[in-house]
């Protein structure tokens, strides 16, 4: 859905659950938003996986991550095909690695050893994608359609918790959504063969996260 939409549907709800605070559209986005990052955080979904690719420049040695990196995604990279491991900041200065070819990152850069000795050579990326903030009406998450529903649900639960006396109908809207989300999650470990990774489905990391958002 398109952040109107989810607005719309939203509004809905909150309409039905007989809300009463006059919660502006901006609060409204920043549930949806905050909603969906903790979609995202639930498990280690596939969907978050992405590959982009850069171009080596000459003698250049750091780049910029991608602008949708997840701080600590990284999980693979390769320079003109070759695999490079990743080191800690100070084993890559002070060269106290094994291997040839490695890289480290520092803050919204990555730095790669060799320094490249061309132009042109392809840096492979393959890292874990955060979810970028819907700010425009037409917005789409990266979340895919089937997660749309938990996604509204905890939205509404925020905002449930924030009304007087509605704190048991959040709970109840959230502990849904987890559910919800642990379904979709059995469902994609039974899809690619996992044995199954331990998606985060303890409902109290969600309730009692606070209602200060």
């Amino acid at each position: 859905m398109q952040l109107q939409e989810f607005l719309q549907d939203l509004n809905a709800r909150m309409s039905a659950a007989k809300t009463t605070g006059l919660w502006s559209e901006a609060d409204k986005t920043r549930w949806i938003n905050k909603a969906i990052v903790r979609a995202c955080n639930f498990a280690k979904w596939v969907f978050l996986g992405h590959h982009s690719s850069q171009l080596t420049e000459k003698d250049k040695e750091s780049y910029f991550l991608p602008f949708d990196y997840k701080p600590g995604g990284m999980m693979f990279m390769k320079v003109d095909g070759q695999e490079h491991t990743k080191v800690s900041v100070e084993n890559y200065q002070s060269g106290n690695h094994i291997r040839d070819n490695v890289f480290t990152i520092v803050g919204d850069e990555y730095l790669i050893k060799p320094t490249p000795a061309e132009d042109g050579k392809i840096i492979d990326l393959y890292y874990r994608r955060r979810p970028i903030p819907m700010v425009n009406p037409t917005d789409e998450p990266v979340t895919p359609e089937e997660m749309d529903e938990p996604v509204v649900k905890i939205a509404l639960g925020i905002c449930l918790k924030k009304e007087p006396n509605k704190s048991s109908e959040g709970d109840k809207e959230i502990i849904e959504a987890t559910a919800m989300l642990q379904q979709i999650k059995d469902r994609q470990d039974e899809e690619i063969g996992e044995a199954g990774f331990a998606g985060q489905a303890t409902s109290t990391r969600f309730i009692y996260k606070g209602s200060n958002e």
